[in-house]
């Protein structure tokens, strides 16, 4: 990653200690979870499903606990969304770079897990074609490749090179977007992550076959969960959005999560 941007990111991504991880519902968050696994040694601990959170068995009290590819209001987390607030200790692109529903359009269009592989300087030249091109699946990194309503390829380009990731430009710039679509459902990249009624985490994600791709353990944890908190998910035009948080202070109420997922709309747990 360029030096420029990661001297921004917060201090607590580079330090030495351990965190407890908590995993949300999809790919990214999973994989993002591996790659930190495997470089910094972290523990997956937690499970958010956007209504609940879940504690396993294996968490000590006390610990310090960060979201993967979730993007808190406050706290630690990596993620990769537009947000309405600048949290200091997001590692996340977009808010780093202050980017918001003005500049919607300038926004980093990738996975967290790219920006995690970017950040530690993870090694992916040796990947096959396959895998590099799951990860330009992931999150949809490839669609601005393609024609589309806004000419948005050139700003992903210079956050790839940015990134020191031009090897994820050649591999969008070989292939068809059909070729994506068709990786997507071999290795059911948008299947979703979840609870089940007995306390286990389950995915119809092709995880074997990602194993093998990465040479990555893609598995999901055995210990069992517990449900701690509820929330509330939600979505709102933006022009509604700050009446209703407002409401929600006066209540003592907190926003919890959110994320602009166009840029007139937000969605938000609280």
């Amino acid at each position: 990653m360029n030096k420029e941007i990661k001297k921004n990111f917060p201090a607590w991504v580079d330090n030495d200690k351990k965190y407890y991880m908590c995993l949300t519902d999809d790919i990214d968050s999973l994989f993002s979870c591996i790659l930190l696994q495997q470089i910094k040694g972290y523990e997956l601990s937690h499970f958010y499903s956007f209504s609940k959170l879940y504690r396993a068995d294996n968490y000590k009290n006390g610990l310090k606990l960060c979201g993967i590819d979730m993007d808190l209001n406050v706290g630690r987390c990596w993620g990769n969304h537009t947000t309405l607030n600048k949290n200091e200790n997001s590692a996340n692109i977009n808010v780093i770079k202050g980017i918001n529903q003005n500049t919607y359009y300038s926004k980093y269009a990738g996975s967290t897990a790219l920006e995690i592989i970017s950040y530690y300087d993870y090694d992916i030249s040796n990947l096959t074609e396959e895998a590099l091109m799951v990860l330009l699946a992931i999150d949809g990194m490839y669609i601005p490749f393609f024609p589309w309503k806004i000419d948005f390829s050139g700003t992903q380009r210079r956050y790839l090179k940015d990134m020191e990731l031009d090897i994820i430009i050649d591999v969008a710039e070989r292939h068809t977007k059909q070729e994506f679509i068709n990786i997507i459902e071999k290795y059911k990249l948008n299947k979703k992550i979840f609870m089940n009624e007995d306390g286990e985490l389950k995915t119809s994600i092709d995880l074997n076959g990602l194993s093998k791709l990465f040479n990555l353990p893609f598995c999901l944890p055995k210990n069992k969960y517990n449900q701690t908190n509820t929330y509330t998910d939600k979505g709102l035009p933006l022009y509604q959005f700050s009446r209703f948080k407002a409401d929600l202070e006066a209540n003592n109420d907190e926003i919890f999560t959110q994320a602009l997922t166009n840029k007139n709309y937000i969605k938000f747990s609280y």
